[in-house]
């Protein structure tokens, strides 16, 4: 039905005159459909011109002609990597463009090959640990076996996951381990809260957490004192805390400031002498100059120590000075030996220690009757007796009391 002239295939059937390529040659009979020098036999898109024959899927049908180059099951129209399988079209970055065929999976910038995370937004590529996967991506970004999820320290390496305080952050990266608002850094005791850094001896470490308190090399669980050095550990009332803290260091119930001997126990703070200094540590009670353990009245003033019955007892805190058995209030002789306590005159003073034993003036050493009061001292005979005491006072032999004239003599 076509004309010769007009067909473009004389001898070969072809009504609809098709000519692909507009060659002039209708494709029944021209041996290259689409004119790109391959043959239609060997073209893998006979009436699409691809020369180079490109079939990414070597599926036979040519990438020009193909409507699946990839052969993922998606149409290249909607298929956003055409030429590389990706039937679940990952595009990460929603950029259009597939993972598989993005070169920058997460848009950051990093091309993948070099991105430590190629699916997660890291520009920095912050990367804690150093290992191969930024830290974004990275499930354990401090490389202890702990996972971020469940690491206190998520870029601290801690796997023992120590956490002082209990705040939910471990002690590597807490700036304040015990939660006292101090620092670490300035905290003397980092893991025992300690707000006012409370430092007794003025050491490196605060009170709370210092096993010697100050510093005096007693541990403080064994210090009788923790607060106040005291390395010999002295506790003279061994009431077990040590003398240096000790407000009453005798135990005797009276303050040191007001005890009159701090370090000698005497509650009822006897000073004999006055002097401020308590008996009971006083070296002389007594202040007479003589010390105590040679004082034979320590407690009693008596600087030139006689003792009169040399019994060891001073006379001026001996109740019997002469030693004769009569109290020293009741002797009539304090400190000569009288027992029988005679006192011829009456006068209070025992004759054993009265000059004058009849009291008539005449001292007895001149007294020529001591005892028999004789002021006018009459010695008729002159024989030293005075007649008041002489029982001859004529001297003739004859008793006073037989003479017919006593004091003339006449023995016939």
């Amino acid at each position: 039905g076509v004309p010769d002239a007009n067909d473009n295939c004389r001898l070969v059937q072809n009504a609809n005159q098709a000519d692909n390529e507009r060659d002039g040659i209708g494709d029944v009979c021209d041996p290259d459909d689409d004119n790109d020098g391959v043959a239609d036999g060997n073209d893998n898109c006979p009436t699409v011109g691809n020369a180079n024959q490109l079939d990414t899927d070597r599926d036979g049908q040519g990438d020009v002609c193909d409507g699946d180059d990839d052969n993922d099951g998606v149409p290249d129209g909607n298929d956003n990597c055409p030429l590389h399988q990706n039937a679940n079209q990952l595009d990460t970055d929603r950029d259009g463009q597939g993972d598989v065929c993005d070169a920058d999976d997460d848009n950051d910038g990093v091309a993948d090959g070099n991105d430590n995370c190629p699916l997660n937004q890291n520009a920095n590529q912050a990367n804690n640990d150093r290992d191969a996967q930024g830290d974004v991506c990275d499930p354990d970004d401090d490389n202890d076996t702990v996972p971020d999820a469940n690491d206190n320290c998520q870029f601290v390496a801690n796997q023992n996951q120590a956490d002082n305080d209990r705040d939910g952050q471990g002690d590597a990266c807490d700036g304040d381990d015990d939660n006292d608002t101090v620092g670490d850094a300035q905290d003397n005791c980092p893991f025992d809260a300690n707000r006012d850094q409370a430092n007794n001896d003025g050491d490196a470490q605060g009170d709370v957490c210092d096993p010697d308190d100050d510093n005096d090399t007693i541990p403080d669980d064994r210090d009788n004192c923790p607060f106040a050095a005291n390395q010999d550990q002295s506790d003279i009332d061994r009431d077990g805390r040590g003398d240096v803290c000790d407000g009453d260091r005798d135990g005797d119930g009276i303050d040191d400031g007001q005890d009159n001997c701090p370090v000698d126990p005497n509650a009822n703070q006897l000073d004999t002498d006055r002097d401020g200094q308590g008996n009971a540590c006083d070296s002389d009670d007594d202040n007479d100059e003589v010390a105590d353990g040679e004082d034979n009245c320590p407690l009693t003033a008596n600087q030139n120590q006689l003792d009169t019955d040399g019994d060891g007892q001073g006379d001026a805190c001996d109740t019997d000075d002469d030693a004769d058995g009569i109290n020293d209030a009741d002797d009539n002789c304090v400190v000569i030996v009288n027992a029988d306590q005679l006192d011829t005159d009456g006068d209070g003073q025992g004759d054993a220690c009265d000059a004058d034993d009849d009291g008539d003036g005449v001292n007895d050493d001149r007294d020529n009757c001591p005892l028999i009061e004789n002021a006018n001292q009459l010695d008729t005979d002159g024989d030293g007796q005075g007649n008041a005491c002489d029982n001859d006072d004529d001297g003739d032999g004859v008793p006073d009391g037989r003479d017919n004239c006593p004091v003339d003599a006449n023995p016939d």
